[in-house]
C-alpha cells in the first residue's frame, strides 16, 4: 500500500500567471487595462518607448499592449511595444 501515500501529499496551488503563458494584466495611469508579457530573452533588438534606448538581443524585457482601444483587440495587439522592465514599472512616474 505504499502507492496510496503519494495522494496524501499537499497539493500545489495553480499558478495562474504561468497558465496564461506568463501574461498578466495591469491597469495603467491612463485607466486602460494592459496585457503585459515577460520575455526572458529578446530575439532581436527593440527600441523601448520609455527611454528610447535599445533592448539588446538576449535581454529580458516586457511586451505590453491594450485591447481597449477604438479599433478593438486586433489593433491593440498590432500596437504592442517592447519595454525595458524598469521603464515599464516607472512609466506612470516619469516627468
Amino acid at each position: 500500500m505504499r502507492r496510496a501515500k503519494k495522494y496524501l501529499r499537499p497539493v500545489k496551488p495553480l499558478d495562474s500567471y504561468r497558465l496564461m503563458g506568463c501574461t498578466r494584466y495591469e491597469t495603467g495611469s491612463d485607466g486602460l487595462r494592459y496585457k503585459v508579457h515577460h520575455i526572458r530573452a529578446a530575439a532581436k533588438e527593440y527600441r523601448c518607448p520609455g527611454c528610447n534606448g535599445i533592448i539588446a538581443v538576449g535581454t529580458a524585457h516586457e511586451v505590453a499592449w491594450t485591447e481597449e482601444g477604438w479599433f478593438g483587440a486586433a489593433a491593440g495587439r498590432d500596437e504592442r511595444r517592447h519595454w525595458h522592465t524598469g521603464c515599464w514599472r516607472a512609466r506612470g512616474h516619469r516627468r
